[in-house]
């Protein structure tokens, strides 16, 4: 357990939790390049393509005043891990679908489970830091975070253009493996089991 301090915590913690927070603005805007091919393999209208962004948002908004409270409860690293797992697999069920039920449905999960890393990553900062240090860092991971609206698009419209939009949502599976082996192996746990 790394204790609370107004100093500075292990380089690969700001890394890992802005990567965090960078999976809901990901999960958003990666996949907009490739509404229209979605429509077209999916048998679907625009308007239906447009509901996957709803059954995004509606269970991401609903799941963020949870998070936090999960959180509290079972500790952070438990809840980033299990969000984690059920984005990964989420993304993987978009992947694949074929219909676009199946891909609201997809959506609808990832929803439920990507907002986990937004709201915890603020904790485990709380946990860890006081002060400055801690106004510090969560300005460096805001300055992350605001960048990724910008770049997601743009990966998306290339993975778009070289691997169809199946692999979009590949990308995020993979994005999030990533993210819950460098939390599994580099994230301690900052909750102790007497404050929960």
């Amino acid at each position: 357990m790394t204790t609370k301090s107004t100093g500075t915590v292990s380089p690969l913690i700001p890394v890992i939790l802005a990567a965090l927070a960078m999976i809901g603005p990901f999960s958003i805007d990666t996949y907009l390049p490739a509404f229209p091919t979605i429509a077209t393999d999916l048998g679907a209208t625009q308007l239906e393509v447009q509901q996957t962004l709803t059954a995004y948002l509606l269970p991401f908004a609903m799941m963020m005043l949870w998070h936090g409270a999960l959180a509290d409860a079972l500790g952070r690293r438990r809840v980033i891990l299990g969000g984690l797992a059920v984005y990964v697999l989420a993304s993987l069920f978009c992947a694949f679908a074929t219909r676009i039920e199946y891909l609201w449905l997809g959506r609808a999960l990832q929803g439920v489970s990507a907002g986990v890393g937004m709201v915890v990553s603020r904790a485990i900062v709380r946990d860890l830091l006081d002060g400055p240090a801690a106004q510090r860092l969560m300005a460096h991971i805001s300055i992350i975070f605001a960048m990724a609206p910008a770049i997601a698009p743009i990966l998306g419209g290339w993975i778009h253009a070289w691997f169809g939009w199946h692999g979009i949502f590949v990308f995020l599976c993979l994005f999030g493996t990533a993210l819950w082996l460098a939390t599994l192996l580099w994230l301690p746990e900052t909750l102790p089991l007497e404050q929960r």
